[in-house]
């Protein structure tokens, strides 16, 4: 008997959290959606890390017209990347892990971004590489795939050859699990609680949905065990 292909898929995000990563852990092929329309006020362009004054966004400046996908959303500027650079490198001067991402960053922050999906795609290689995350990665706008919501789905599943479907906890009150079944994909939800870690700022106590670099900062090579810990078994 063939094994299983489980898919999950999503946006690509700013810094994404630990979730996102746990998730992209949880599957054989991880798609990056950046063919639905980008998401004002989402995190899509933003994300926290924490700082001496608790949680704190991060928010890349974004150039988008109405119905713009998140492929072709252009960022308004670069000038965000040395103030985000710093910011990070004085949020985490004392993290025990700090030299494991800065050069990295560095390099990204360095180049000249247009393109939103890009930036983010290459900060989420990097977070998945340090997380030892083995998913192939694929791009929606590699595939030849057209549709929404739900049948969007199905043909990316359809697409990598999926039978499973690992999806957000919030999509199970409206997804159709009958019309995935007739399609031969199975559903599965992903059950996560962040857990908690050792963080900068101790003062301030912990603080949960940061960015995964704040862990990897603090937690070096032990992070990937402390993002397993907050699976849940159902």
């Amino acid at each position: 008997m063939s094994s299983m292909t489980t898919v999950a898929i999503h946006q690509p995000q700013y810094l994404p959290w630990l979730p996102y990563c746990d998730k992209a852990d949880n599957c054989d092929v991880f798609v990056y959606l950046d063919t639905v329309q980008f998401q004002k006020n989402g995190v899509q362009n933003r994300n926290q890390i924490k700082t001496a004054s608790g949680a704190t966004w991060l928010t890349v400046p974004v150039s988008v017209s109405l119905g713009d996908t998140i492929a072709e959303t252009s960022l308004a500027s670069n000038s965000f990347a040395r103030k985000h650079l710093a910011t990070i490198k004085q949020s985490y001067a004392r993290a025990e892990f700090k030299e494991l991402l800065m050069q990295p960053l560095e390099c990204i922050f360095s180049q000249s971004w247009s393109c939103l999906a890009e930036l983010n795609i290459a900060i989420t290689e990097l977070l998945f590489e340090n997380l030892r995350i083995k998913s192939k990665r694929i791009r929606a706008s590699e595939l030849d795939v057209a549709g929404s919501k739900d049948d969007l789905i199905l043909a990316i599943c359809r697409s990598v050859g999926a039978d499973v479907y690992f999806s957000g906890k919030g999509a199970q009150s409206y997804q159709d699990e009958e019309k995935f079944r007739h399609h031969g994909v199975t559903l599965r939800y992903q059950e996560y609680k962040a857990p908690e870690y050792r963080q900068c700022f101790p003062e301030l106590g912990f603080v949960p949905d940061l960015s995964a670099l704040d862990l990897l900062l603090n937690m070096g090579q032990e992070s990937r065990a402390v993002m397993i810990s907050g699976r849940k078994i159902a």
